[in-house]
């Protein structure tokens, strides 16, 4: 059963009212894919299209998505794989021929619209007033904003000489003594200036009075060489090339977290989000919780919420008790 059930019925039927109400829980995930209407914005499309009262500016479909976009809908989100998800609109020897049937499925918000409008087209006369609901819903679509961070272009040169330092160990002067368990402690060198420039909690152990400040050495624990290298890279470029493993980069993230330096934990989160399935469910709940990370969080509820397969995975005893918080109505 998908949750909040009601509230998809009101996206695909316009209801506005209820939309804009305080029925919506407040972490809601507004790029969710439903398995057969796709996302909020997509289930809204095809009756926004269809109704010819829709053709007025003022009519309360065009509030509803510009609410929708406010709460962080996206239009350009992209929903894979849906069920059961063809609509076509008339039927043969009425005023509305049958339109080509339109498959949800692959679609985003934007590009549903341009399907519909292209299957409108065919009856151009019969379905004026569709076409011109595109062409309006299309330019609401135009007006959302990214939430993003800003994001600068920078010549792979400057990312080149950043790797570069990153692998000099030569220049560098601090050490980082990573300790795993049941194995020797491995060492792995950074700059100081960096590391300080970086993190106010490695400044603060760096210039402090105290033993890693005087012999430039910072035991880490709790994480693997791994996860510790990428923090690194990450740290001293931004990118990586590497297939990263979500054991590995939630060490990345632990480190970010407890270090302090929340672009890498953004950026670390926003790859979790994409590695949500079977097999790291309980992880990641887990971190989103522990870790106060509401994208993650928000990807875990969806994904167990909207996967059967799900079920028993949450209610196996390896599952991690504090993220029923996450997925209770499933259990």
């Amino acid at each position: 059963m998908v949750s909040h059930q009601w509230l998809w019925e009101a996206l695909r039927n316009g209801k506005d009212d209820v939309v804009i109400s305080k029925l919506v829980p407040m972490d809601w995930d507004w790029n969710q894919v439903h398995p057969s209407l796709g996302t909020p914005l997509m289930a809204i499309v095809p009756d926004g299209l269809r109704l010819s009262s829709n053709t007025a500016s003022a009519a309360p479909i065009w509030k509803l998505i510009r609410f929708c976009m406010a709460q962080g809908a996206d239009p350009r989100k992209v929903a894979k794989n849906l069920e059961n998800s063809r609509s076509t609109w008339g039927s043969e020897g009425t005023a509305y021929p049958r339109l080509d049937a339109v498959d949800r499925s692959g679609h985003s918000a934007l590009s549903l619209v341009f399907a519909f409008r292209r299957a409108c087209c065919k009856f151009e006369k019969e379905y004026a007033s569709q076409i011109s609901n595109a062409d309006q819903m299309l330019s609401v679509f135009a007006e959302f904003v990214p939430h993003e961070e800003p994001v600068v272009n920078v010549p792979e040169a400057v990312v080149e000489m950043w790797e570069r330092l990153c692998a000099d160990e030569d220049s560098a002067d601090v050490q980082l003594e990573v300790v795993e368990k049941e194995t020797e402690p491995q060492t792995l060198r950074a700059h100081g200036s960096v590391l300080l420039t970086a993190s106010p909690v490695l400044k603060a152990l760096l210039l402090a009075p105290m033993k890693e400040g005087r012999t430039r050495n910072i035991r880490v624990e709790g994480v693997t060489v791994e996860s510790t290298k990428l923090f690194l890279q990450l740290m001293y470029t931004g990118v990586t090339e590497l297939e990263v493993r979500a054991s590995v980069l939630l060490g990345v993230l632990d480190l970010a977290h407890r270090w302090q330096v929340p672009h890498l934990v953004h950026m670390a989160e926003r790859s979790l989000v994409e590695m949500v399935g079977l097999e790291t469910l309980g992880e990641l709940c887990e971190a989103g919780v522990l870790k106060q990370l509401p994208k993650l969080r928000s990807a875990c509820r969806c994904f167990a919420l909207m996967n059967p397969e799900a079920e028993s995975v949450v209610n196996s005893d390896s599952f991690p008790p504090r993220e029923d918080v996450i997925v209770g109505t499933v259990r």
